[in-house]
């Protein structure tokens, strides 16, 4: 897609649309690139703005899925302009296993408590 016609297909966009990604598979191999997740670049306070918009996000650290995270600074490579501070925050979504699966249907659903917002 051009950056033309992808700007007019973002901009048509419901602000509303509900996030349903598709979790990767239970003990899965190999890379996981181009499944649904997210890769967020950039200072902290940009990489916290922009998680601030995708809070529904947490929805699935839950009974069936989780949460694979990961927050780092980037490390410097020889010959590239780095001026540190720079971040990078991954969020994928991850089926979870049959025994996690029964161990919540045994004890109940132990998800994750959104805190209150400030």
């Amino acid at each position: 897609m051009k950056k033309e016609q992808l700007l007019n297909h973002w901009a048509k966009l419901p602000q509303s649309a509900p996030l349903k990604p598709r979790p990767i598979r239970y003990k899965h191999t190999g890379s996981t690139y181009g499944y649904d997740g997210v890769r967020i670049e950039g200072s902290p306070e940009f990489i916290d703005a922009v998680l601030g918009r995708l809070k529904d996000l947490l929805d699935n650290e839950s009974a069936t899925t989780r949460l694979g995270v990961a927050y780092a600074e980037v490390k410097a490579k020889p010959g590239k302009d780095h001026n540190g501070g720079e971040y990078v925050c991954y969020v994928k979504i991850h089926e979870r296993g049959d025994e996690a699966k029964a161990i919540n249907q045994v004890f109940g659903e132990v998800t994750y408590k959104r805190p209150q917002a400030n």
